[in-house]
């Protein structure tokens, strides 16, 4: 092959130019720290470099985002339940102290003022907030737990009960001791409530988690096992009462104190019942602490515009309303945040506390008629012998409703002390499963750390150049092409002119 100048010549400037292109592209790795400025310069580079920082961001995503929120929202929640734990537990402290038989009168009062504020605080730590969602209510975070304040809105509510739900209970008739006074201390002409007009009766109830009830909306029947009980709603609770403890087929609703009393014989078939009662009743009036229906049940209701909303219709054939938020804390990995209002913020607490602030109203009230019945059985100026004589019979009768309703209010202490028991260890197995979740997020928080390191470890090995091992290869191509060009110079400088 002929070699002519032209053809060294060339040569000469391509090598050269492809050092320069090396230059430049040194130069470019110390600028930017990068390996490579394009794909094509090195595609497994490139491919790896599009892996690894897929794996750092989602990585990244997981570490500094949704486990932080995680953590925030169970911290939140375990705080809460940690408050409803001291707040149950005082609840079983008062009632101890309300099951002993030397409590007074004060005693009892302020016992029943601490149970009142105690079963506020309880559902009111339920409507807790995490940035502005409520933690307790599902899906609903913008729903509060409770109301918050009066309102009238009519729900439709289903409400299942348990067979194991339905209880007996003792009802004292104090007959119409509470409305006797200074003039009027008798019933008809010269008569006198009687120690038998007073008397203690026993009567099956499934109680609703809610009390003033609609009256006009009350169900119509109640099914067990297919078969249809009529409904009848009670005007008078006392006379309800009387007939569920005498009328062993009677099914009875008394709005105002949300229970349905049954008679003996409905009771046995509910109690051997294989499936769940379902109840259906309305409530408009709703106060301020009163936990709202569409957390717990199926209901229905009208918005503002009249249109129909319909809650939770999987509760009809589960029996639960509960709605699972997660938080994917890792690849394919994620963990349940909130905790369901059910299993912790019960409606039977609050019931349970207004029945016993109920009753020992019931019982101060019949206390003060005696003192009164007393004190004018002795006035023998105001009152003539014969009348006298029928205010100790009216007293008699107050004694003895006195001393029942004391028996049953100690009774009631003894048993929801069991009762606040049950409640209690509820709470505290709900607190054990939010600490868990966190033990496990924390687990997982540790090993994202890691992750983190190394994804990013393997992201710079595979994108960083080594800049002293890139400015060294900088400066041996400046040498190189500084000696090209001077080696060219020589050559281009000598022809076959020189020779002629």
């Amino acid at each position: 092959m002929r070699i002519t100048n032209k053809v060294m010549q060339n040569n000469a400037l391509v090598n050269i130019n492809k050092n320069k292109e090396l230059q430049d592209s040194l130069n470019t790795q110390i600028a930017t720290g990068k390996k490579i400025a394009k794909p094509s310069e090195d595609p497994v580079v490139a491919i790896r470099a599009l892996r690894l920082r897929s794996d750092v961001s989602q990585v990244t995503q997981y570490f500094k985002k949704n486990v932080p929120d995680a953590t925030s929202w169970l911290s939140l929640t375990e705080s809460a339940i940690k408050t409803t734990v001291s707040v149950v537990t005082d609840m079983v402290e008062q009632c101890e102290k309300g099951a002993t038989d030397t409590l007074k009168t004060e005693d009892r009062k302020t016992i029943i003022d601490s149970l009142s504020e105690l079963r506020k605080e309880v559902y009111a730590t339920g409507d807790a907030d995490y940035a502005g969602r409520y933690i307790f209510t599902g899906y609903r975070t913008d729903t509060s737990l409770s109301f918050g304040e009066q309102t009238s809105q009519q729900f439709n509510i289903t409400q299942m009960i348990s067979a194991g739900e339905i209880e007996q209970q003792s009802y004292v008739d104090v007959q119409n001791l509470l409305n006797l006074s200074e003039t009027a201390f008798s019933t008809g002409t010269n008569a006198a409530i009687t120690e038998q007009d007073v008397e203690s009766m026993s009567y099956y109830r499934m109680r609703l988690a809610y009390d003033n009830l609609d009256a006009t909306q009350a169900p119509t029947n109640l099914t067990i096992d297919g078969t249809n009980h009529a409904i009848t709603v009670a005007t008078d609770a006392d006379s309800a009462y009387h007939q569920a403890a005498s009328d062993p087929d009677s099914v009875i609703l008394i709005p105002s104190t949300g229970e349905l009393l049954l008679g003996a014989n409905v009771y046995a078939d509910a109690k051997n019942s294989t499936t769940d009662l379902a109840v259906s009743y309305s409530k408009t009036e709703w106060q301020a602490d009163d936990l709202r229906p569409q957390h717990y049940f199926y209901a229905t209701t009208n918005d503002a515009r009249g249109n129909a909303i319909e809650y939770n219709p999987d509760y009809l054939t589960t029996g639960t309303t509960g709605q699972a938020i997660e938080y994917q804390i890792g690849f394919d990995q994620s963990i349940q945040v909130n905790t369901y209002a059910e299993d912790i913020y019960q409606h039977a607490i609050g019931r349970d506390i207004d029945e016993i602030i109920d009753l020992a109203n019931k019982l101060t009230e019949v206390e003060d008629m005696t003192a009164k019945l007393t004190s004018m059985s002795e006035d023998t100026v105001n009152y003539t012998d014969a009348e006298r004589e029928t205010i100790k019979t009216d007293l008699d009768a107050a004694n003895k409703a006195q001393t029942l309703l004391k028996d049953q209010l100690q009774k009631r202490f003894s048993n929801y002390i069991t009762k606040m028991q049950s409640y209690l260890g509820v709470t505290n197995e709900e607190l054990t499963i939010v600490g868990n979740r966190t033990s496990r997020v924390a687990l997982v928080s540790n090993r994202l750390s890691d992750q983190t390191t190394t994804f990013k470890t393997l992201q710079s090995e595979n994108e960083d150049a080594d800049e002293t091992e890139v400015a060294v290869q900088l400066s041996s191509a400046k040498v190189s092409y500084e000696a090209a060009l001077m080696a060219t110079s020589q050559m281009i400088d000598t022809t076959l002119l020189n020779y002629l």
